[in-house]
């Protein structure tokens, strides 16, 4: 009767432990780990241009300021005394990298000169993305039955119900079915070391 008592006192305790750490929530952050990295590669190239250019705008420029181009209205209006004739040479060079501008006005020699360049985007951009998840843990009941025994005799025919709480800790209740003596009754306690 004493033995009997034991064992429903555990098993009681058991049952209220398991009932208390089940209504004893704790809130786990079920956002996603978002981790973005952005990478661009330039494709570097080396290119050689054979550009000859044999076209060419007739304008107008005054003797005193050269670089100053005048508008063929303006012409008429100005004593062709001060006006010289000058060629003016605008060219683009382009390719999938940079595009080149160039502007010259000549006559017989470089009056002014102009130089500008666009640098294009990049043609490649890499993008990853990885989204870890944060690992969750269902609690369980199990039931489970054991064999076993020794060279001498076989005398373990168990079954058994395991409670795991979200992966931290388990209880387990087992009952030996097959011992000569009697029937025997284990009670476990087991948590997570790593």
């Amino acid at each position: 009767m004493k033995q009997n008592n034991i064992w429903l006192f555990l098993i009681g305790f058991l049952f209220a432990f398991i009932t208390l750490k089940n209504c004893e929530r704790k809130s786990i952050d079920k956002n996603p780990i978002v981790t973005v990295v952005s990478d661009t590669i330039w494709q570097t190239k080396v290119d050689t241009f054979k550009v000859q250019t044999v076209k060419y705008k007739t304008v107008y420029v005054d003797k005193e300021h050269p670089q100053i181009v005048l508008k063929t209205d303006e012409v008429n209006d100005i004593n062709s005394e001060n006006i010289e004739e000058a060629r003016v040479y605008q060219d683009t060079i382009q390719n999938d990298d940079i595009e080149i501008y160039t502007y010259n006005l000549l006559k017989g020699e470089l009056l002014d000169s102009k130089l500008s360049y666009k640098l294009k985007v990049p043609r490649e951009i890499i993008t990853t993305k990885t989204i870890e998840y944060p690992k969750t843990y269902k609690s369980g009941l199990y039931v489970f039955g054991e064999l076993g025994g020794n060279k001498e005799h076989f005398n373990n025919t168990s079954l058994g119900l395991q409670y795991h709480r979200k992966g931290n800790w388990f209880v387990s209740y087992r009952v030996n079915l097959n011992d000569p003596v009697g029937i025997t009754h284990n009670v476990g306690v087991g948590l997570k070391l790593f």
